[in-house]
């Protein structure tokens, strides 16, 4: 590049940041070697820190020495930055009047600038490697979950084809000839839209040897066929076909016989943000489900039979074994366990229980905390 010896060949502002440049002993190494131009303004504030602390009390004087052609690079390549000129000039500005004889003082200011500049970059580029990583592993668990929601639903879907599932309305002059349920005939007049389910049980065997019955709670989305084996871990990370799908499915507990039934018998499921399997259970503590009377009487079907249940409790609780006990060893420890769990629902759902009752609940996760559960009793 030629050395532009004339002063009237800049601009004013080119000028002004060319004595800058000049008094501020900065060399064109000194800025090439930041290869993002994003950090030359942070190497310049660090620059001129140092400066100041190391010079600050040298001589003033009124610097017009003419400029050198390194003077005139640095200004060019600070002139193809995003950085304004006026705002390289406040930074430096002081330098114009500070006296500088000893270079070793402009060196170590130089050193110590770039080192800091270097190490900044170096946490930003770990920074910024973490965040990308943390990214890379909340997209993979993103995909991952809506893979799994796209195969619940598919799975559902299936299910319900197959299952052949059928709402059979019935009158409750039907449910006294019926004989088998007239002990209840007042209940089922107080709450006249009960239907009969009709399940395909053997299509549904046939894609899962572990089913024993269906559920459908009225008010929420819970209208599925539920499962069994010997734990109650299996089906927390598996689906209705058996594989492996975090979402899982609805499932008995491995303690319960559906066909002889425990005091209390238990019925599991994630409780997904998505409303699938328990997760639309949370409408049962909002008034508007607790309202609506229909509500409250859940129905389940085995191979056998058609069963139905009378909500009496609903609540959140934190984590414990003592609600999903099965059995109890004498009629004290039963009436103890109905009475706190009526005491802890949310609402008085006005629902007498004997000792020769048998209960139902649904228990599931209402967030990381808490358990969202609910009770029933067979009335049928």
């Amino acid at each position: 590049m030629a050395k532009r010896k004339s002063r009237e060949i800049f601009s004013p502002e080119d000028q002004s940041l060319l004595d800058v440049i000049g008094a501020s002993y900065l060399s064109i190494d000194d800025v090439k070697w930041l290869k993002s131009k994003r950090w030359f303004k942070r190497f310049l504030k660090v620059y001129s820190k140092e400066i100041k602390k190391r010079c600050g009390k040298a001589t003033l004087v009124d610097k017009k020495n003419e400029h050198s052609k390194e003077d005139v690079e640095v200004l060019d390549f600070t002139k193809t930055i995003s950085m304004p000129s006026k705002e390289v000039i406040e930074i430096l500005d002081f330098t114009r009047t500070i006296d500088i004889t000893d270079t070793k003082d402009i060196l170590n200011a130089n050193y110590k600038a770039k080192r800091k500049v270097k190490i900044e970059k170096m946490l930003w580029s770990i920074l910024v490697f973490i965040c990308t990583i943390i990214l890379v592993v909340l997209v993979t668990i993103l995909i991952n979950w809506l893979i799994e929601n796209k195969k619940t639903t598919n799975m559902i879907n299936e299910i319900y084809k197959v299952a052949d599932l059928k709402e059979i309305p019935i009158t409750t002059n039907a449910i006294k000839e019926e004989n088998e349920i007239t002990t209840t005939t007042s209940l089922y007049e107080k709450y006249a839209d009960i239907n009969i389910l009709e399940v395909n049980f053997e299509n549904l065997k046939s894609i899962n040897p572990d089913t024993v019955g269906w559920i459908k709670v009225n008010g929420t989305k819970i209208n599925y066929p539920f499962v069994k084996t010997n734990d109650n871990e299996y089906y927390l990370k598996h689906t209705f076909d058996g594989s492996n799908n975090k979402k899982g499915w609805v499932f008995l507990d491995y303690r319960n016989d559906i066909d002889n039934l425990d005091k209390n018998t238990i019925l599991y499921a994630h409780g997904l943000l998505n409303n699938q399997m328990f997760g639309s259970m949370r409408a049962v503590i909002k008034p508007s489900w607790y309202g609506n009377k229909s509500n409250h009487i859940i129905t389940i079907v085995t191979p056998k039979e058609n069963l139905r249940w009378q909500v009496f409790s609903t609540y959140t609780i934190e984590p414990e074994s003592y609600y999903i006990t099965t059995n109890f060893a004498n009629n004290d420890e039963f009436y103890e366990f109905i009475d706190l769990i009526k005491q802890r629902s949310v609402y008085d759902y006005n629902v007498e229980i004997s000792l020769d009752d048998k209960i139902l609940t649904l228990s599931s996760c209402y967030n990381d905390k808490k358990r969202m559960v609910l009770h029933a009793k067979l009335i049928k």
